[in-house]
């Protein structure tokens, strides 16, 4: 064996002992698994006319609270003001929202 297969060789063997005994990407293969929570689409958006209100509800999914909190008061503010009924983009998206409204437990409403 030469000198550069026996190099490459314990290379090999270095890295396949190194992924056996320590978890890639911060997991663990046998240890406890983390529960995942779940992950749900974000609405369709598309059929609501007024941008501010899509900002409203991109902002519904944001992780930040003091956001997620603005976003509600905005969209609360938005049909408060409303002359007309409510557009079937907005309640659909809101359905959506609502559905999938995850508590760090996991989805609360689902």
């Amino acid at each position: 064996m030469s000198k550069r297969a026996a190099k490459a060789s314990a290379s090999s063997a270095r890295a396949a002992s190194t992924f056996g005994s320590t978890p890639a990407f911060g997991g663990s293969f046998g240890g406890s698994a983390s529960q995942l929570s779940y992950v749900a689409e974000p609405p369709n958006l598309s059929a609501i006319s007024d941008p501010n209100v899509v900002v409203y509800f991109r902002n519904l999914s944001k992780k930040d609270s003091t956001t997620k909190a603005k976003a509600l008061e905005d969209l609360q503010t938005y049909v408060a003001a409303l002359q007309e009924p409510v557009e079937e983009g907005v309640l659909e998206a809101w359905v959506s929202v609502a559905r999938c409204s995850c508590t760090g437990d996991g989805c609360s409403n689902a």
